[in-house]
């Protein structure tokens, strides 16, 4: 990147500190941040309106001298109304927050040039607020263009302290600063055979356009723009790949017989997917280049049993393997699911968390390879362990660690194995752009013993019907969830909150049961302990927050009721249904919505795929939101939007493997620019952070 390209924002002429400190708030620090924030909308100031000819409702430009400027007392504010005219008739322009020195542009006989949305009062034009300049110099009989009238005017994202005006100038002072910086680093040979534009002429056009782009049209420079920005992100993830590739790992033999003893003393049949997620992994270890694999499966769709075939595997071949898990609760689940299951093995795994990692007879076992699965949480990557031989690594919510925490445990082992899981659906188009530089591998069946959980939607005024199914459920000694999506009442927001519902339900609703309260400010410590003491059934109802949707296995509780599940995503009120239905009982999820309900919840109560919700969700509320927070390790998306761009996404992607097939490195002389850019934009993400 050029220096022009990398000075701080605050430098731009008219700019300076505390405006960048506004102007940060929008993301925006540097003159190429600046470049990148795009107009959201464009207004045609190029052809003036008469006065006669103004329509309700409707944008106008025009040029008028003023006739009268006064200010109107409205208790105790005050309103500044100017009267302007052209030959045709009259219009007033209002401002409700006039600042003292504003009457100073109106004295009779200024000559305004001026753009807004026209009303009409008693018949009379007038638009509130209106944008305008004074004009001082004209060209045959008009105004002389500015960069705010004349022309096509671009309209960006405002925040406070923010305005059209100074967004526009300081637009201007960064595209004569930067365009002749803007080296292009598509090579010409592909612009031409893929008919884009030059990087310099794209980002002229799209903040000062010569035509009037139509709404939510895509002009062949803003595609430039966003193939760009495709393109370097699939390149990025494929150099990933290959340097992966590149790393030793041990090859392990998976044709076993401990494999076999283990698949045979299951108490069920795997499923079709996940004798097909085992064969994946079977060919992924017997290469000699680390596995850099994610499996991804609904929830209750058996990704554990196995992650823990791949450790028979490890074992097998001489090597530990280590499980990851985000808290102590979901290791501890680990842990006696493996101890079941390894038993006619005799394999004993052992559990690491925080409460037990100084134990010197724990690490020691470890250290010797003694224990050859090691089940834990943070406590897995700390200094002090140490592991004899370690050859897989399996990290279960892989997106609730770290890139660099799930590079320490990896790097504990010379070349290991890594594995992957999540029990959040991705669709395909968004898994290919998050996850390119991973293989992947989806589970989507259920196991045959799995029993639907019944999804039903009441409304807020049906509450009785929630409450009478809840009594049935706890008279015959099973357990619920009662899900709000706040802890504390909101002014701003009239919603149920977790704390007041719960004190409501413990005192008036169901005095004579057991209740609990779960949320995210608590400690962690805290949280565990309530949700082991709701496992071993001490309480009846557990109220709380979204703070469950990754949890432990409840087999007693069968029921989830989630409050104003309108708030929540379709992806996040799948995860929280999958907290019930864990057992032989018949589960069942109550949405508890406003008074109306919407087609969106709706596919809720028809589907139980993760994957289909999950293409809803991504349809309905696009990628930003449908993840929540930006994917650790990925550059973000400034411009381009992965469903309106489906098909430059794909071009992109198809052009980059293509690229990399032919030169693997980018050293070839005339890739240069591409390599620099890919560097730029990466920087330290290309680093080898391996489960990236």
């Amino acid at each position: 990147m050029s220096d022009v390209l990398s000075t701080d924002i605050q430098f731009i002429k008219g700019v300076g500190p505390k405006l960048a400190q506004v102007l940060s708030k929008k993301g925006i620090s540097t003159v190429e941040d600046a470049l990148y924030f795009l107009p959201r909308a464009y207004e045609d100031r190029r052809k003036i309106s008469k006065c006669r000819q103004l329509i309700p409702n409707q944008n106008a430009t025009l040029l008028v001298k003023v006739i009268s400027c006064r200010e109107i007392r409205q208790g105790r504010k005050m309103r500044l109304e100017v009267v302007a005219a052209d030959d045709t008739g009259r219009v007033a322009f209002s401002w409700f927050h006039a600042y003292p020195s504003l009457k100073e542009d109106f004295a009779e006989g200024n000559i305004l040039v001026c753009f807004g949305e026209v009303k009409f009062f008693k018949g009379f034009p007038q638009i509130t607020h209106p944008e305008y300049e004074k004009m001082t110099e004209f060209q045959e009989g008009k105004p002389k263009a500015s960069i705010h009238f004349g022309r096509v005017v671009p309209v960006y994202s405002e925040t406070e302290g923010l305005h059209q005006k100074t967004l526009r100038r300081m637009m201007g002072e960064v595209m004569k600063l930067s365009l002749n910086s803007l080296d292009d680093s598509l090579p010409d040979s592909m612009r031409e055979r893929l008919n884009l534009p030059s990087l310099r002429s794209s980002f002229k056009a799209v903040h000062f356009p010569e035509e009037c782009p139509q709404e939510n049209q895509v002009s062949k420079f803003l595609q430039r723009i966003i193939f760009e920005e495709f393109f370097v992100l699939q390149l990025g993830l494929g150099l990933k790949k290959k340097n992966q590739k590149s790393e030793k790992a041990p090859v392990l033999k998976t044709d076993s017989s401990e494999l076999k003893k283990f698949l045979q003393s299951l108490p069920f049949e795997l499923t079709g997917d996940q004798q097909t997620a085992l064969k994946d992994i079977q060919r992924d270890l017997e290469r000699h280049f680390a596995m850099s694999r994610l499996v991804q499966g609904d929830v209750g769709s058996g990704k554990t049993v196995v992650a823990l075939a791949s450790a028979v595997i490890a074992s097998g071949n001489g090597f530990q393997t280590a499980l990851m898990a985000p808290t102590e609760l979901l290791a501890q689940q680990h842990f006696r699911t493996a101890e079941k299951l390894f038993q006619p093995l005799g394999i004993v795994p052992l559990l690491l968390t925080h409460s037990n990692a100084s134990d010197n007879e724990v690490k020691e076992a470890i250290r010797t390879g003694r224990a050859q699965l090691v089940i834990g949480t943070h406590a897995l990557f700390q200094k002090g362990v140490q592991f004899h031989k370690l050859g897989l690594v399996i990290v279960d919510e892989q997106h609730r660690f770290g890139v660099e925490q799930r590079n320490a445990l990896v790097q504990k082992g010379e070349g290991a194995h890594l594995l992957m899981m999540t029990a959040t659906p991705i669709p395909r188009t968004l898994a290919f752009t998050l996850y390119g530089d991973l293989d992947l591998t989806l589970i989507r069946q259920k196991p045959a013993n799995r029993i639907p959980i019944k999804t039903s939607i009441i409304k807020d005024r049906e509450r009785h019907k929630l409450y009478a199914k809840l009594r049935e459920r706890l008279q015959r000694g099973e357990q619920a969830y009662i899900i709000y999506p706040l802890i504390e009442a909101s002014e701003k927001l009239d919603l149920k909150s977790a704390t007041e519902m719960y004190e409501t339900l413990r005192k008036e609703v169901f005095p004579s049961h057991s209740l609990a309260l779960l949320h995210g400010k608590m400690k962690a410590d805290e949280k565990e302990k309530i949700l082991l003491d709701f496992k071993n059934k001490k309480y009846d109802i557990l109220v709380a927050t979204t703070v469950i949707e990754v949890g432990i296995d409840v087999p007693n509780s069968t029921l989830i009721a989630i409050e104003h599940p309108e708030r929540l995503g379709l992806s996040q009120l799948h995860q929280l249904r999958g907290r019930v239905g864990r057992g032989s009982l018949q589960s069942e999820c109550i949405l508890v919505a406003e008074s109306f309900v919407t087609e969106r919840l709706k596919i809720m109560e028809r589907s139980e795929d993760g994957f289909e919700i999950a293409e809803e969700d991504l349809k309905l509320r696009g990628p930003g939101e449908f993840l929540g927070t930006r994917q650790s390790g990925l550059p973000g998306f400034r411009v381009g939007h992965i469903l309106r761009d489906a098909e430059l996404l794909n071009l992109a992607r198809n052009e980059a493997l293509e690229l990399l097939e032919k030169d693997p490195s980018l050293e070839n002389p005339e890739n240069k620019k591409i390599r620099d850019m890919v560097q730029s934009r990466w920087k330290e993400k290309l680093v080898r952070l391996k489960g990236g």
